[in-house]
């Protein structure tokens, strides 16, 4: 049985086809990297490369993209929380909390509340976690709303 972030064998070839397809549309337009650097940052993260799963997502942010940007913010939160850079992941979530959908952002805001919790920061963590539990209508809203009962 294979883990998500080591695919079988016999899906290899059809992954490094993705990501082949997904760099030449980075190195196409730069300017429109939005769509191609968030799906070649998911394919590298899962698969693994971390430093250039962040170089993608770096690409699709710096396109400004107004859907892509924020959704590769948040996925470049979880890259650096993944690997300890406790900082690096607050502003990630923090850039990505401004995601214009509402289940992007509430996720980003739950993870910022989450982190500042556990960095000590009670009172930045309470707003971030008031702010994702007003977003009802999400699975993020609910445990924002959770995690506040337990904030104190």
């Amino acid at each position: 049985m294979s883990s998500s972030r080591n695919p079988p064998t016999t899906a290899v070839p059809a992954l490094e086809q993705a990501r082949t397809n997904y760099e030449l549309a980075l190195a196409y337009d730069p300017t429109t990297a939005g769509w191609p650097g968030l799906h070649l940052g998911r394919l590298l993260y899962l698969s693994g490369d971390l430093h250039a799963a962040g170089e993608a997502f770096r690409a699709s942010i710096a396109s400004g993209h107004v859907a892509y940007a924020p959704v590769a913010s948040y996925h470049l939160g979880r890259l650096h929380e993944d690997l300890g850079n406790t900082e690096t992941a607050i502003a990630a979530y923090r850039q990505a909390s401004e995601c214009v959908d509402p289940k992007q952002a509430s996720a980003a805001t739950y993870k910022l509340g989450c982190l500042l919790k556990a960095k000590g920061d009670i009172e930045a963590a309470r707003t971030a976690l008031q702010r994702a539990a007003a977003m009802t209508n999400t699975w993020y809203g609910h445990l924002g709303n959770e995690a506040l009962r337990t904030l104190g």
